[in-house]
């Protein structure tokens, strides 16, 4: 019904747009059917785009796709650069092709589409992509088919869910098929809450095709990042962005966050004003700001004679959720390396939180007032 309303608004905005330059007599009724043979070109047909550099050298492609998806029984047709029409000798191969993917040609994404009978070629939307996403850190006793496909559908539509056993064991890895719209940034992981413990859970894709360090998004590199310009980065000095390797299935290692959040690497706080971006830490955020004196907030005396310099520093950063920054020991950087949500850095340190803000109260009441507090500042 929804298409429907939809297909008669959009044929309402036809006729106003065209005003006097259509009559009744510009519509044509089709009564006959598609012909069985037509029908089975369909079936045999995908279409497929390739999500971003689409011009290719065609034979390369083409010889490309046919080892990778092991079969000649395949022709292809350009449509236009990038998106390809291909037509198979049989239907086995044709949904093989199709449940086996993502696929990809250089790294580029080729996006693969159904052929319909009845829908224009240049109607197709290859806005969204099914991929494989494991869940890893989700333990033994949790790994269900109900849990992996509430955990899944964060991401997007879910499409299939697997539990896969790991050799002759009966230890399971859960993994889900998902629709994910190539339009927003892949998302890293999430936070389960079990009642007496909360744990985190990454997401590792399969067959994920290059994608952007800085804002996460699949189809370029962060040298090309329009949205964070690359000179701003420092990943030019090995210092880590936002997203990482991390991501890839076969990188059978936490994340940053990952790695925080279960205490195996250490968080580095600038002195500056954290403000929360989550739903999660919104309350924590309220309390503190009806708490909040006009002065500049102190941790201590010591800290102020670097305020300054931090605020500066905060404003030199690309990134819009105001930092937390992370160092690691062992990292060949020697500066601050890849910030983390603010929102699950105020959940993983609320302790700290309290330590903080314990502090500054017992500091500006030994003051005896604002006024003599400020001066003491200056």
């Amino acid at each position: 019904m929804a298409d429907s309303n939809s297909e008669a608004s959009r044929l309402e905005a036809l006729c106003r747009s065209l005003g006097n330059l259509w009559s009744a007599d510009d519509v044509i009724d089709v009564s006959e059917g598609i012909s069985a043979e037509k029908l089975k070109e369909c079936r045999l047909t995908l279409f497929g785009k390739l999500y971003s550099r689409p011009n290719v050298n065609f034979q390369a492609f083409l010889s490309t796709m046919k080892r990778a998806w092991k079969t000649e029984n395949v022709s292809c047709t350009i449509l236009e650069p990038g998106l390809f029409s291909f037509s198979f000798k049989s239907e086995a191969d044709k949904q093989r092709v199709l449940d086996g993917g993502p696929w990809s040609f250089s790294s580029n994404l080729l996006v693969l589409q159904q052929c319909d009978p009845d829908t224009p070629d240049i109607c197709y939307d290859y806005s969204h992509c099914p991929f494989w996403v494991q869940l890893f850190g989700l333990p033994f006793g949790r790994v269900t088919t109900a849990l992996v496909r509430e955990i899944a559908s964060k991401l997007g539509e879910v499409l299939e869910v697997k539990l896969e056993a790991r050799g002759n064991s009966n230890y399971k890895v859960g993994k889900a098929k998902i629709r994910l719209n190539l339009a927003t940034p892949l998302k890293t992981g999430l936070v389960v809450n079990l009642g007496s413990k909360k744990l985190w859970i990454e997401f590792k894709y399969e067959r994920l095709p290059h994608y952007c360090y800085s804002c996460g998004r699949i189809g370029h590199y962060a040298t090309v990042c329009k949205d964070i310009p690359y000179e701003q980065t420092r990943l030019e000095e090995d210092i880590p962005g936002n997203f990482g390797n991390w991501l890839r299935a076969e990188v059978r290692v936490l994340s940053p966050y990952g790695k925080i959040f279960y205490g195996k690497q250490t968080p580095l706080f600038e002195d500056v004003e954290m403000v929360p971006e989550s739903p999660l830490a919104a309350e924590a955020h309220e309390t503190q700001q009806k708490h909040k004196v006009p002065e500049q907030p102190l941790l201590s005396l010591h800290a102020q004679p670097f305020l300054e310099e931090a605020h500066e520093q905060q404003a030199e950063r690309p990134i819009s959720s105001r930092a937390l920054i992370i160092k690691e020991g062992k990292a060949p950087q020697k500066r601050d390396s890849s910030c983390l949500d603010v929102g699950s850095m105020l959940i993983m340190h609320n302790e700290q939180i309290k330590e903080v803000e314990k502090e500054r109260q017992l500091y500006l009441e030994s003051e005896r007032g604002p006024d003599r507090a400020k001066n003491q500042i200056h």
